[in-house]
């Protein structure tokens, strides 16, 4: 394949620039128009922008606080951030972008700063933090792009040729220049990612765009995992859900080098072994949430934080390797008044070691290599993605984690109660399982599976 960054596209490129700017009439939400000048090799706005459109022109006015858009092209986003009153920054890698941006903030009389710049080698034109940080990813493969190519500086605004990822790229360099404001959030356009919470923040989808072709595009929000609650780590404890139980308000994260009284089901003891992980959060608080669901999200989290196609969910509360148990996942609630506290807990083996368990048990790293600290940032921004619950970003979805986890349970084989095999089951809204006779099971002990 032919490279998009070849002399001959960028002697192509140096001809396209002889020609004279386009002018349109862009009109991304009901009753608003803006009037745009684009140059030869800036990337207009197209049905990508429309999407990040709607969700900023939804999201309602900006009251002055900080708004910045990376890799701006024509404007056209940090135009209409500024119409809702945002105080605009914008940069892109291209210098006629910048231009662009510029004169079509002056052009619908609007202000921004607007710096040539973005995320890449060089120091990032902004120090300031963001409440709002958006990004239409250039979100192409290159082995994906074709034959024909548009020109170095437009390509670059279509072409993901990171071996790292734009998204985790962008995730990074916020996360190390500190851009995000308190309680602010990170808008990104593109295909659907994985391994955000690696990066350390949470992420849920909040809008989606479908083509006839197939393609998908997400508007994904990101956002920092229970901003502001206790997150604490102890060398040694009794129980880290009894400690959360006790005191924590939602969000409430405690870990602990060993566990002397952990909690498995039924009351059983549970303690830990050498190189464990185990962690607990206060993940409701006053809510009439069954516990039951919160802990088919930990299941999901810990995939979500590993992801490895040998991992298998075992309902309700178990992730295997092959037939053997590498983790364990508990919610306990408590009675508050009209609602109910309730504490995630989960424990995984790490690393195969010397215990005195009377059952063969797998570890993680048979199958990759992750430290218990690494894993707790991960899993902390995997469990507010599923958990969180805040006004500004997407509402929680049950029904999508009881749809992935019957797609997990599925693939992992079908129940088995009083000798009998069940080919169909389902998951009811207190996240038991509910069988094709209609009989509903509330405890795994109950049932085998095969």
């Amino acid at each position: 394949m032919e490279e998009p960054f070849a002399s001959a596209n960028a002697e192509a490129e140096i001809v396209r620039l002889t020609e004279g700017a386009k002018k349109v009439h862009w009109n991304p939400v009901d009753s608003t128009f803006f009037d745009l000048l684009i140059p030869p090799t800036v990337y207009p706005p197209r049905h990508d922008s429309d999407l990040l459109a709607r969700r900023i022109s939804y999201l309602g006015a900006g009251r002055g606080r900080n708004f910045l858009e990376i890799g701006c092209g024509s404007g056209a986003i940090s135009i209409l951030a500024a119409s809702f009153g945002w105080k605009v920054s914008a940069c892109d890698i291209n210098p006629f972008a910048v231009a662009a941006t510029r004169g079509n903030l002056e052009l619908n009389c609007l202000q921004g700063d607007v710096r040539e710049g973005g995320i890449g080698p060089e120091p990032f034109p902004f120090e300031q933090q963001f409440d709002l940080i958006v990004w239409n990813l250039p979100y192409i493969p290159l082995e994906e792009a074709g034959e024909d190519f548009l020109g170095p500086m437009e390509e670059a605004a279509l072409l993901d040729t990171d071996s790292v990822g734009l998204a985790g790229r962008l995730l990074t360099s916020i996360a190390n220049e500190d851009l995000l404001a308190p309680e602010g959030r990170i808008l990104i356009v593109g295909r659907k990612c994985t391994n955000l919470g690696a990066f350390g923040f949470a992420h849920r989808t909040w809008d989606k765009l479908s083509f006839d072709d197939g393609e998908e595009l997400y508007l994904t929000c990101l956002w920092k995992p229970f901003e502001g609650a206790s997150n604490q780590y102890v060398e040694e404890t009794g129980s880290t859900n009894s400690d959360l139980l006790e005191s924590g308000g939602i969000g409430s994260h405690l870990r602990a080098g060993r566990q002397l009284a952990g909690k498995g089901r039924r009351g059983r003891p549970w303690t830990s072994i050498e190189d464990c992980y185990a962690g607990s959060w206060v993940v409701a608080e006053n809510s009439e949430i069954s516990p039951g669901n919160m802990q088919l999200a930990g299941g999901l989290a810990v995939l979500d934080s590993l992801q490895h196609e040998s991992l298998r969910l075992k309902w309700p509360n178990d992730i295997l390797i092959d037939t053997r148990k590498v983790c364990g996942v508990l919610a306990e609630g408590r009675s508050l008044g009209d609602g109910t506290k309730v504490v995630l807990g989960i424990g995984i083996n790490l690393k195969n070691g010397d215990n005195d368990l009377d059952i063969e048990i797998a570890s993680v790293d048979e199958l990759l290599e992750i430290d218990a600290a690494r894993l707790d940032i991960t899993l902390h921004a995997e469990i507010a993605s599923l958990l969180e619950e805040r006004n500004d970003i997407p509402s929680l979805d049950y029904n999508g984690i009881r749809e992935r986890v019957l797609e997990h349970m599925r693939n992992y084989g079908r129940p088995v109660v009083n000798g009998i095999i069940h080919d169909s089951f389902g998951i009811n809204e207190n996240g038991e399982l509910i069988l094709d006779d209609g009989t509903i099971i509330d405890d795994g002990e109950d049932i085998e599976w095969t």
